[in-house]
Formats: structure tokens, C-alpha cells, sequence
């Protein structure tokens, strides 16, 4: 998310009585994932699942670290589309970059807007075997790209080492539900919507093998769990006077980091 084949510390400014009932569970008994938290994120990945296609927004804010050793904000929006199973249509325009991503179950095409070139990829005949092949293969790893495969949920418990449950908390005007969970080398946390649709509205991640705990932080929004999408949206036509260049090669710079 980038993605989370990948929850900061706990604010100080949860209440009290929250963090004394955690304190007070015993290690030894309790459970590494929060039920709650488990179950919730269960809950999400099967909603998005049972969706045939779908649109949402993201607004995202990637840390970056300067030769000086201050950090900074580089912010980019994003405009997805998913058709399963065999189509997406990625939009991405930001501080530091303008691409777009189309599959149309054949082939993944990767233009760069700002540059006006663009590289297309044969890709396997699904959403989810194409974006392994592109992180496996070419290290191009699409923004939380574990949140539009078939099963969001085996791509991200798997590599959970503990969940907790921190009640709920809000998302701008959302009410929702405050999950952090910790991996390997991230934490992460996720803000579910409590109303009857318990769709992503945030995502945190933490990369706790950097320097300065760089962070990820995505705001999700204008879901649609049935839109109505035409073939073209998923055709990519180069505008006029763009090239186009050779594939992406194996193992170059993940998108979004």
C-alpha cells in the first residue's frame, strides 16, 4: 500500500483507559492478532471481493529523506479502476511524477506522462498474477496493490506477526474502525469504515528498516462498488508524439518509493 507484502507506536494521546486495558491483558495469554482486528480486516477483504469492479481516490503522502537529514512530504493523487478479473486502470499524478497504468489482461502498458514515453509488458491473464509478475519480475511495485487482489486478506495476514483492535477513531467526517498491525520490516495501520460497508478510508504504513522510519500515509475515498465502466477505460491509445520504449527491465525502482 505502496503495498503491504508490507500502526506507528501507539499515540500518546489514546486514552488512558485504553492503554491501561491493553497493559493489563497478560502477554502470555493473549492472542498475537486481536480477533476483532482479524476479523475486521476479513470482513473489508470480503467486500471488496464480492465487488465485480470498483473505483475509488487516493490522496497519499510518501516521506522522503534529504542528503540533509530532514524529512519531507512528497504528496501524489491516484484515481483507480478495477474490473475483475483481468482489468485496472491506474492514474497517478504527484510531486515528483505522472504515470498511468492500464491492463487489459494481455499486457501491462506503464506510460510516464511527464516524459511522454510509455513500455508495454505481456502480463499473465489476472490482476492478481499480473501484479506479482511486475513485483517478482521487475520490482515495480503498484500502491497498495494488496487492496484490489481477489483476496486482500490471504496477501496480507500471512506476514502479520501481531494485531491489535484500538477502537474507533475518524477518517475526516468517517467514522471507523483503528487497526495496527506489525510485520518484518513495517508496521501498519488501517482505518475501516463502522458503517455498513467496511471499506479502507486510511492507510499508515511505517518502514521501520529505515534510518528515519520513513512513512506512507493514504487517504482512500469516492468509492463506487458498481460502476459502470467502459471497455475503453481499460485501452491504453498513446497521445500523439509520445514513443514508445522497450520493456521495463528486471528489478528497477518500485513505483511510489
Amino acid at each position: 500500500m505502496p503495498s503491504l507484502r508490507f500502526s506507528r507506536s501507539l499515540l500518546a494521546l489514546l486514552m488512558t483507559a485504553a492503554s491501561t486495558a491493553i497493559a493489563a491483558e497478560p502477554a502470555a495469554t493473549a492472542p498475537a492478532v486481536h480477533p476483532q482486528a482479524d476479523a475486521l480486516l476479513k470482513k473489508m477483504s470480503e467486500t471488496l471481493a464480492s465487488s465485480k469492479a470498483f473505483t475509488f481516490r487516493v490522496h497519499a503522502i510518501t516521506e522522503q529523506l534529504l542528503p540533509s537529514g530532514q524529512k519531507v512530504d512528497l504528496a501524489r493523487n491516484s484515481t483507480v479502476a478495477i474490473q475483475r478479473p483481468d482489468r485496472f486502470n491506474i492514474a497517478m499524478v504527484g510531486d515528483a511524477e505522472e504515470m498511468h497504468f492500464v491492463y487489459d489482461g494481455k499486457q501491462v502498458t506503464l506510460h510516464n506522462v511527464k516524459n511522454k514515453v510509455y513500455g508495454q509488458i505481456p502480463m499473465p491473464p489476472t490482476i492478481d498474477a499480473a501484479l506479482d509478475t511486475l513485483a517478482k519480475t521487475h520490482g515495480l511495485v503498484i500502491p497498495l496493490a494488496d487492496l484490489v487482489e481477489s483476496d486482500s486478506y490471504k496477501a496480507l495476514a500471512p506476514l502479520v506477526k501481531s494485531g491489535d483492535y484500538l477502537g474507533t477513531g475518524y477518517v475526516f467526517d468517517t467514522k471507523c474502525h483503528h487497526l495496527a498491525f506489525r510485520q518484518e520490516a513495517v508496521d501498519w495501520q488501517i482505518w475501516i469504515d463502522e458503517g455498513p460497508t467496511p471499506l479502507p478510508r486510511k492507510v499508515v504504513i511505517t518502514y521501520k528498516n529505515t534510518p528515519a522510519q520513513l512513512q506512507y500515509v493514504a487517504y482512500l475515498s469516492d468509492w463506487n462498488l458498481s460502476p459502470e465502466l467502459a471497455e475503453s477505460t481499460f485501452t491504453f491509445t498513446p497521445p500523439a508524439g509520445d514513443k514508445k520504449i522497450e520493456a521495463l527491465a528486471p528489478a528497477t525502482r518500485p513505483a511510489g518509493q
